[in-house]
């Protein structure tokens, strides 16, 4: 039956439904009764709530809701229908908070107010129900075992120690298939679905439900952050437990620095979903209005509210237009965090268009090159919150959106043009022996065919005199922001010459076999071998370039930037921002659309800013269409 014909209207704002499952055994039909509470009095009701995953099928199921004397038939997806049977009890109702029966999908204005309630029914919930689905291959009894077993392993020292040795110098030696299970466990459809990060990320109790076997949620959590410490073991053996990690309380929030800094801010939360799926793209900001970002977020922000009367291309320019209003007063660089977080597929003259894989149904409305498209995602933000870089030294952000024509003027300082681009940089280009299979390794291709140097040495200068490889190292790792931060220290307590051994042990190790690095290096790689970890510039610089393009400009300045980057663009450093800018004309007037950010050695430490104040570059007003 139509569901507009069956629910009652809620009696006011602050009333959610619940299910009420009738006890039943597996082959008896679904029957329950939907009852009405107010959302103030949640934490007094014995409830549960269901993380799930829709499903693509249509509903071809479904529950009998007692209504008033009557039963009424709610059509259900199939994996609904199935977590259902599966959690109903053989003697007693179960309380279950279920979005698709809970709320009215198909009236859009309670759809958007119930989306306001979410965090606070899980976060309230006395245990959260995760059905990751059926078990047609038998998976997971032996999945589950297989994590337990690790989480006892790694209570024991002495088997630590062990495992340790094993998985660390003697990894070639390990076989994949004893990892199997958790492979396979982690390729599950809801590890991957973009409601669960608040539907798990609170601090209620939870239990997995794969099938007939069960886990506690934490115990997978612990494991995965143990193994989070064997990088070259997860890539080898493709185990994903950052998603885990990433999931484990994402909205609570916690004392820890370096995850406080990123979590805190609300835009960098949306661009760290942008790999997750949703079935509805406006919930990529709509998900996240529950978390505690959004209540520490400018006041612009604040007045955020879910409407699914909005397009996708509405919603997603009404968070840009809010992040960047509601910061004029902000000086650690995080004001422009809306414009860093911009990452086109395509970019042509002209064309305003966002990204290629825009939906059909909105492919007559453009975002403005200025706002992030939250569907698509193509590195990791180099401006994170963390992130030490002040390209901006201590400026204010100087701007204003044009309403009517979604004109963004701001002022910065146009410092150079593009002059050369290296092919797009796929992922994992700098891991180093082996990782050429004989080919020329990426490294020689930037070296030679960007910054035309030939032989790898110290001898060549850099603009701001210090050396190019350094300059070029320096670029392509991101400044080595990463390792500072794995290794615990403060940025900007770290020597210059630490960072040149880090990318010297690099270069002699991935360029062995080649006769292209000279004596200088060498010396320094062996130093460099005696005290840093191997592999921490390739790790660093894999996750700065993936999807970027390495570039020189006319000056000579060093550049890793978007990858629709193209000669010609020019590079700028906005009032505000602590990255530079890519910004490429448009054809239309003096306009620009806006490539993205980028890291230029040479101009992340207020450099720009001062040679404004010497008069040897001046302020511009950019208007960005």
């Amino acid at each position: 039956m139509e569901r507009e014909s069956f629910y009652n209207p809620l009696p006011d704002k602050q009333s959610v439904r619940m299910l009420v499952l009738d006890p039943g055994e597996h082959n008896d039909p679904l029957r329950g009764v939907l009852k009405v509470t107010s959302i103030a009095f949640i934490k007094t009701c014995q409830y549960e709530t269901l993380s799930y995953v829709w499903g693509t099928g249509s509903e071809t199921h479904n529950i009998l809701i007692h209504n008033g004397g009557n039963e009424r038939a709610v059509n259900l997806t199939s994996n609904l229908y199935e977590a259902l049977t599966r959690l109903r009890l053989p003697d007693k109702n179960r309380t279950i908070w279920v979005d698709q029966i809970c709320i009215d999908q198909e009236n859009l204005p309670e759809r958007s107010h119930q989306v306001q309630f979410m965090n606070q029914l899980y976060r309230g919930a006395g245990h959260v129900l995760v059905w990751l689905g059926s078990d047609i291959e038998d998976n997971a009894h032996s999945a589950f075992k297989f994590i337990i077993e690790l989480d006892q392993m790694f209570d024991d020292t002495n088997k630590s120690i062990e495992f340790h040795v094993a998985y660390t110098k003697e990894l070639g030696t390990q076989q994949r298939q004893a990892w199997v299970h958790l492979y396979r466990l982690m390729k599950l459809e809801w590890f991957n679905r973009g409601w669960i990060v608040q539907e798990i990320g609170t601090k209620a109790p939870a239990t997995l439900i794969w099938g007939e076997a069960e886990i506690d949620w934490l115990v997978l959590c612990r494991v995965c952050q143990k193994l989070q410490d064997y990088y070259h073991f997860r890539s080898q053996f493709r185990i994903r437990t950052d998603e885990v990690r990433y999931l484990a309380q994402r909205f609570v929030k916690t004392a820890t620095r370096s995850d406080q800094d990123n979590r805190s801010n609300f835009i960098y939360e949306l661009h760290r979903a942008r790999r997750l799926k949703f079935s509805d793209q406006r919930d990529r900001v709509f998900a996240w209005l529950g978390h505690f970002s959004l209540h520490e977020s400018n006041e612009q922000l604040k007045k955020l509210v879910a409407d699914y009367k909005k397009t996708v291309a509405e919603a997603y320019t009404d968070v840009a237009i809010k992040a960047l209003s509601g910061e004029k007063e902000t000086t650690d660089g995080s004001a422009l965090i809306a414009l860093t977080a911009v990452q086109h597929t395509s970019l042509p003259v002209g064309n305003q268009s966002q990204s290629e894989n825009i939906a059909a149904v909105d492919r007559a409305e453009k975002l403005p090159s200025w706002a992030p498209d939250w569907r698509t995602f193509q590195s990791f933000m180099l401006a994170e919150p963390a992130s030490p870089h002040r390209a901006h030294g201590n400026s204010l952000p100087r701007l204003q959106v044009i309403d009517h024509s979604n004109l963004l003027q701001i002022y910065g300082l146009v410092v150079d043009s593009v002059q050369s681009c290296s092919r797009p940089l796929g992922a994992r280009e700098f891991h180093t022996k082996g990782s050429s299979g004989g080919l020329e390794p990426t490294m020689m291709h930037i070296w030679r065919d960007v910054c035309g140097q030939d032989r790898f040495n110290l001898k060549a200068t850099y603009v701001n005199g210090e050396s190019s490889i350094f300059a070029c190292m320096q670029t392509l790792g991101d400044g080595c922001v990463q390792i500072a931060r794995r290794s615990g220290v403060q940025y900007s307590h770290v020597p210059k010459a630490v960072w040149l051994e880090h990318e010297a042990l690099y270069l002699n190790d991935a360029l062995a076999g080649f006769d292209a690095v000279d004596a200088d290096l060498h010396e320094l790689a062996e130093k460099a071998g005696n005290e840093h970890e191997e592999e921490q510039w390739s790790r660093s610089a894999n996750g700065a370039t993936e999807n970027r393009v390495f570039a020189r400009t006319r000056k000579g300045y060093y550049v890793l930037g978007a990858g629709v980057l193209e000669p010609g663009d020019i590079v700028c450093v906005l009032f505000g921002g602590k990255m530079p800018f890519c910004l490429r004309p448009n054809g239309v007037g003096d306009r620009f659309l806006l490539v993205g950010e980028c890291y230029v050695h040479g101009l992340m430490d207020g450099e720009a800013m001062r040679m404004a104040a010497r008069q040897e570059i001046v302020e511009k007003l950019f208007e960005i269409s």
